[in-house]
């Protein structure tokens, strides 16, 4: 059996037994890349063993705790005779599953790392007319491909999607016990340690599941349908650096869960409990709000979001866009329908500005103090023709009510660009001001226009904000916040310096400044100052007022 161990449990067994033994050699040239090695279980020793559980349970390392009990359990079997013959097969792997039975399932690691459980429906011998004879093993279980499709319309077809066969033929037996033939197919007998993981699953899956529209925050590995009608499911691992975000879209499923099994054929079989209850693979559908895609992650990899009201501390704008954003988080009961039922009802908020001076921040933070879901959409996913623009929005609206969620559609400025003789251009403004009509949520604009902008679009707005390069104080409160933020100690007369030196200098310049000029001095050993940051600044061409733009380079 190969076991996937993450590295730095490699490194740290490998100090225990030594770098040049026979396992320690193993641990540390065989590696199948994302962080883990792959060791075959033959060059461990019960202690070796014992001692890689030992760190998989003391660092939460579930996936390697879980294949050190499926290798135990393997190795438990090792005193049971090996199958004959096909002929004997069938009774031998009924009583195998009757031998300390829960529930008749078993279990196997996905491709996510997830341990997934699966029903032993039926067992049979097959002898066709032509060809060799087998014997093949029905597995059952509520899949993920099973969650997404319509109740069937025949009875017959009950099990649609949610069915696995494992074939074994008289090839496939010599040596081999029943254990080791499921275990080459990755498939392990349950135990308490397994059940009591799924039951975690279940309880994690039942709690998460009717959150329509919350905003979660996914790791480890999700998976995503590929393109055309028949095209299967792929598995991604996700980077661990950070954790993507995603809302619940559940709402657009009729989910399908069969949990009653008939066990006609184990109880005429002897066996008088168990294999009765179907498992469920508990993957919940996401919308990732990066890829801009629906998903499926198992709920083991899922979190609820933890919202950061007090980010609106860190929110450098005028008193009097602070006023409005303020209003806004207190008192949504504005969102009234228009005179005409079933009009706009909703909220639109433009945001107009150079780039860099807070505009996508004031609707994140927006999001945050609300506690929702922020839905951003680049103008790009619209399209450029006006039936483009009329589908993509139209479904970017749907999602948006369906969630309840604050929308952002950022840089829209060909979208609201005044109309004039360019009659495609016109189409596309009519046909976004017509779907946008019948919104009811709130929506953030955002662009850099400042004089050319639709006047039926302006019209459409409760609150047009105007943003402009920070003042003197604002300024002096983004170099004291931003460089707090990256652990970076500017004392206070270097920040005087600077606001005068950078003087309108947007919010993203100082960030960008701040982080260039921080590694800058760390990577040459040197303290943060004025020569330093003249220097990089020559880099993010933002001017230096004082006469040290000039000076040599520190």
């Amino acid at each position: 059996m190969e076991l996937e161990i993450p590295e730095i449990l490699a490194v740290a067994l490998q100090a225990e037994v030594g770098a040049q033994s026979p396992l320690g050699l193993q641990l540390g040239g065989q590696g199948i890349g994302s962080g883990t090695r792959l060791v075959s279980s033959r060059h461990f020793d019960s202690h070796s063993l014992n001692l890689l559980y030992r760190m998989g349970q003391a660092t939460g390392a579930r996936d390697l705790v879980f294949q050190l009990l499926a290798l135990d359990n393997l190795h438990g079997e090792s005193q049971v005779r090996p199958i004959l013959s096909l002929e004997s097969m069938v009774p031998a792997l009924i009583e195998w599953l009757g031998r300390d039975l829960i529930d008749g399932w078993l279990y196997q690691r996905g491709k996510d790392g997830v341990l997934l459980a699966w029903l032993v429906h039926s067992v049979r011998l097959v002898n066709p007319a032509e060809g060799m004879a087998y014997v093949v093993v029905g597995l059952l279980a509520n899949t993920l491909p099973a969650a997404g499709r319509e109740p069937p319309a025949e009875p017959r077809l009950r099990f649609s999607g949610m069915t696995w066969g494992l074939s074994f033929y008289a090839e496939d037996l010599p040596g081999r016990t029943v254990a080791g033939l499921f275990a080459d197919h990755g498939f392990h007998k349950e135990c308490a340690e397994f059940r009591r993981e799924y039951d975690m699953q279940l309880e994690r899956f039942t709690r998460l599941q009717p959150q329509f529209g919350a905003q979660f925050t996914i790791s480890g590995s999700a998976w995503a349908p590929g393109e055309g009608p028949r095209a299967a499911m792929t598995c991604h691992r996700l980077p661990t650096a950070t954790a993507a975000r995603c809302v619940n879209d559940e709402e657009l499923l009729r989910r399908r869960v069969d949990l009653a099994a008939d066990p006609h054929y184990w109880r005429e079989s002897g066996i008088a409990n168990g294999f009765d209850r179907i498992p469920l693979h508990c993957y919940l559908h996401l919308f990732h709000l990066e890829w801009h895609r629906n998903i499926w992650v198992h709920a083991q990899h899922v979190q609820e979001y933890q919202y950061q009201p007090s980010l609106r501390e860190r929110l450098v704008l005028p008193q009097a866009h602070r006023d409005l954003v303020d209003i806004l988080t207190a008192d949504r009961s504005f969102l009234v329908e228009d005179v005409v039922p079933g009009k706009s009802g909703g909220t639109t908020i433009l945001c107009r500005g150079a780039p860099g001076l807070g505009k996508t921040l004031t609707a994140e933070v927006y999001a945050e103090v609300v506690g929702k879901p922020l839905y951003r959409v680049h103008s790009g996913q619209l399209g450029v023709t006006a039936s483009s623009v009329e589908a993509s929005l139209t479904q970017i609206l749907q999602r948006a009510a369906r969630w309840d969620c604050v929308l952002l559609l950022d840089e829209a400025d060909v979208y609201i660009r005044r109309r004039d003789n360019d009659l495609q251009h016109n189409a596309i403004v009519a046909e976004f001001l017509r779907t946008l009509e019948y919104f009811s949520g709130l929506l953030f604009m955002t662009t850099n226009r400042l004089g050319d902008i639709d006047e039926a679009i302006l019209s459409r707005c409760i609150a047009v904000i105007d943003y402009q390069p920070p003042d003197a104080a604002d300024a002096r409160r983004l170099w004291s916040t931003l460089a707090a933020q990256q652990g970076i100690d500017l004392p206070g007369t270097l920040i005087d310096t600077l606001v005068v030196d950078y003087v309108g200098a947007s919010g993203r310049d100082i960030k960008e400044l701040l982080k260039l000029t921080g590694k800058y001095c760390r990577r040459k050993g040197l303290p943060m100052s004025t020569e330093a940051f003249a220097h990089c600044a020559v880099f993010r061409g933002i001017p230096c007022a004082s006469s040290r733009t000039g000076a040599a380079a520190p």
